[in-house]
């Protein structure tokens, strides 16, 4: 119905839908009547085979503007549109808004809101919009729904039955206890009869364990709930029942669950099939073999187990190398059974141990490290093995006989230099040529494993990597404790501490000798700013240094640690020359943490700058 002044009308089409004498009728449940406009009263009417009224009901839809009618997508509750449920039995509707003495609802929003719709479909396949009270353009109910297409209707639900032909049969005597309903239609044997939902007449259904068409001549086909359950059993193992200690089998129209060798029961019930044997009577046989079994396989099965351990990390090759090689029982001896423990990592505990009169590290895996071939870890530990370099830990010899190795190195005393620089203990006060001396010291380690023939890199060179013995000379440790690496080797499984790792490595996976010098540069920072990699809760110690680097007039001596130039009563002219020599550490560091690789320098050249640095330090002490 469209308005063509606020009182009056230009186009009014009722809707009729007719299905009376057909196996239909409207489904009650699936159906809404629906009106849309801000000026709409809609009717529905049915009526009987003689046209008399059997049915009414109806919906108002009023707005008085369109931004008073309800959102796009909120529920017809009377505002722009409205909805009503229909009852059952109806086969003919007839749909058409109020009318009568050329009189209609007044329409306020005529000029914006002109036409109204009302019509039965499918619940849920109208939702409100604002633009189908506007009818203008594509954004027409007509047009945006494709009602005018000759092609398009509303979509509505009809129930169907048979409705002629006779009805459902009670089961007769002969049928005993277990007979279903028949009827004419139902030719189908396993097939029965289910009255209609609403309305006169019946359906078939296929029986219980059967499934098909009813309405023709074995039609009805027996369904193999036991070959169901093999091909989805995600779908038909709970619907079709049966334990894991009994089999399937198939029969006509159902299937058998028969319990296993030495159960019984029942296999379809939820309990199942239970051992004919009480279970704390197999417990007891079994758990009194198992105990004889080991006593008699424990042996071996270690023995084995050792012995696998011992090929897979490469001991037959490591023979041949000179190294020393323990035993798991001679490492228990050195070390009196793991009970003075002296560090700990992300991978393993390291433990004080005895040799004679030399005391050695212990380094003993407590959790797997990423997987590392066996030709290797033979060139890594082989590497290490013959290493002399008198910054670097020496490797005593390792244990082959667990899943990860254990290594055992010298002992250095005086704990790491992140111990020293951060521990809890703080006591001790380092100077500027202390500091220097362990930098230049820790740096001729690298620079040295970097020139050797092989070109290995450390990957992850931090603080607590570097060892200090009782003269504070630094020993670099755990590069081959964590995977070793070739030159310019991709590898996502470096297992460094993220703080200290070179940015371009996380994102190429290319870890290469320049990501040994940019962690390096983060240890020199920890030595002249005696802050931790992270700091103040997440503070960044290279991000938060770099920044005043950056910028013009920013303070890049704000965050060197006081105590450098207090520390052996330095002299104001000695302070002066420490202070440049600090500017001249800070800036390398900042050379070693710029992102374009190939601008970093190479550890031989920080450790000639720091050479110098070094003999500026001394000339200063000097005067």
């Amino acid at each position: 119905m469209c308005y063509n002044s606020s009182n009056t009308t230009e186009f009014n089409a009722p809707s009729l839908l007719d299905v009376s004498g057909t196996p239909f009728l409207l489904s009650r449940t699936r159906n809404v009547f629906t009106a849309i406009g801000c000026s709409m009263v809609a009717w529905l009417d049915a009526f009987s085979a003689a046209g008399e009224l059997t049915y009414f009901t109806g919906c108002v839809s009023y707005c008085a503007g369109l931004h008073e009618a309800a959102g796009d997508g909120e529920p017809c509750t009377g505002l722009g549109c409205c909805q009503t449920s229909l009852p059952g039995n109806l086969s003919n509707i007839l749909v058409k808004s109020v009318s009568g003495n050329g009189s209609y609802p007044d329409n306020p929003a005529w000029e914006s809101c002109r036409c109204g719709y009302a019509f039965v479909s499918e619940k849920d396949w109208y939702n409100f919009s604002r633009k189908d009270l506007t009818g203008a353009g594509k954004d027409d109910f007509m047009i945006r729904t494709g009602l005018l297409s000759d092609e398009t209707n509303v979509p509505m639900v009809l129930d169907w039955a048979i409705r002629s032909g006779g009805s459902c049969l009670l089961p007769t005597e002969d049928d005993g206890a277990s007979g279903k309903p028949a009827a004419s239609a139902c030719v189908s044997a396993h097939s029965y009869c289910v009255n209609a939902t609403q309305g006169p007449g019946y359906l078939c259904n296929c029986s219980e364990g059967y499934e098909g068409n009813p309405y023709i001549i074995d039609g009805c086909k027996n369904i193999n709930e036991c070959e169901l359950r093999k091909t989805n059993s995600s779908l038909y193992e709970k619907k079709y029942h049966c334990g894991s200690s009994a089999t399937c089998h198939d029969t006509e129209g159902n299937y058998t669950c028969t319990c296993n060798f030495g159960h019984r029961g029942d296999g379809k019930s939820e309990k199942g099939c239970q051992p004919i044997i009480p279970g704390y009577a197999v417990a007891i046989v079994a758990t009194f073999t198992s105990v004889i079994l080991a006593c008699f396989a424990l042996w071996e099965v270690r023995r084995r187990c050792k012995r696998q351990h011992f090929d897979k990390n490469g001991g037959e090759l490591l023979k041949g190398v000179g190294i020393t090689i323990f035993t798991e029982r001679h490492l228990k001896k050195i070390t009196n059974d793991y009970k003075i423990r002296i560090g700990k990592g992300a991978y393993g505990e390291v433990y004080k141990g005895t040799i004679g009169a030399k005391q050695v590290a212990v380094k003993r895996p407590v959790a797997k490290r990423p997987e590392i071939g066996k030709d290797e870890f033979v060139k890594a530990i082989t590497f290490q093995f013959r290493i002399t370099h008198t910054n670097i830990v020496c490797l005593v010899g390792c244990c082959l006989e667990t899943d990860v190795p254990i290594l055992v190195f010298e002992f250095v005393p005086n704990g790491s230099l992140y111990d020293v620089l951060h521990g809890t203990n703080r006591t001790r006060i380092l100077s500027l040529p202390e500091r220097l001396d362990i930098a230049i010291g820790s740096a001729e380690a690298l620079s040295y494993m970097h020139s050797h023939a092989e070109h290995h890199v450390h990957g992850d060179v931090k603080s607590a990597n570097i060892l200090l013995d009782n003269d504070l000379k630094p020993k670099v440790s755990d590069f081959g404790s964590s995977k070793l690496l070739a030159m310019g080797m991709y590898s996502r499984s470096v297992a460094a501490d993220i703080s200290y790792l070179d940015p371009v490595y996380m994102k190429t996976g290319r870890f290469t000798e320049k990501s040994d010098v940019y962690s390096f540069s983060v240890v020199l920072l920890e030595l002249i700013t005696r802050k931790t990699a992270k700091y103040d809760g997440d503070k960044s110690l290279p991000i938060e240094f770099i920044k005043p680097w950056k910028r013009d007039g920013g303070n890049k001596r704000g965050m060197y640690d006081s105590d450098i130039l207090s520390a052996g009563g330095a002299q104001s002219q000695q302070a002066q020359v420490y202070m440049e020599c600090l500017d001249r550490i800070g800036e390398l560091a900042v050379r070693c943490l710029t992102e374009d690789v190939e601008e970093r320098p190479t550890m031989a050249e920080v450790l000639e700058e720091l050479k110098q640095v070094k003999r500026l330090v001394d000339e200063a002490a000097s005067m």
